[in-house]
């Protein structure tokens, strides 16, 4: 999962919401310098990685994709994920996905002091660039990728025109359909 999948797993919850979006930029288990609902959104996000890692659907489209390592594929996925469930957004939110964003980007605010630097610098990207509505176009997953891509010279893979990411679209479209409820059920039970 990306940004998108792991803001709708918080529910609407603003200090849930600012963990989820913290799990990609805090290490340790130390947390409790988080307020007690950021650190839970955190613990919910290395949750639902280690369930999505470990999904027999994502285990079987890993395998299946042939352009990126196996060690990268995973990181495609995800950020495919987020593009599926832009595109279907009405199936798991009665907001739009500008309210959604929106919405998001008020529990980040509201949380600004709580986020690690990185994301405080991020949050600015986030809005102005508007990623999590732009997951509707295949173009911004590209740039998503590319993104990725300039990280680390190991992580080049991940640089796919849209060409080849149309492919994947239709490749991984049944995967997400099996294991999108399955997340959501996984967040509701986790959170009790």
């Amino acid at each position: 999962m990306n940004f998108l999948a792991h803001s709708l797993m918080g529910f609407d919850e603003a200090e849930l919401i600012a963990g989820q979006i913290c799990g990609d930029f805090v290490r340790g288990n130390e947390l409790s310098r988080f307020p007690g609902r950021v650190e839970t959104g955190i613990r919910l996000h290395r949750y639902l990685d280690r369930f999505t890692d470990t999904h027999p659907a994502l285990q079987q489209a890993r395998a299946g994709i042939d352009s990126v390592s196996y060690r990268f594929s995973g990181i495609v996925i995800d950020v495919m994920f987020d593009h599926f469930l832009a595109c279907q957004w009405s199936r798991y939110s009665a907001h739009t996905l500008a309210a959604h964003a929106d919405i998001v980007h008020a529990a980040l605010a509201d949380n600004h002091a709580h986020l690690p630097e990185r994301l405080q610098r991020f949050t600015q990207v986030l809005l102005s660039e508007r990623i999590l509505e732009s997951n509707v176009e295949l173009a911004s997953i590209e740039l998503t990728l590319a993104r990725l891509s300039q990280r680390s010279p190991r992580f080049a893979s991940l640089a796919m025109a849209e060409a080849e990411l149309e492919p994947l679209r239709d490749q991984l479209q049944k995967p997400f359909e099996s294991f999108y409820p399955d997340l959501l059920d996984a967040a509701r039970s986790y959170l009790g």
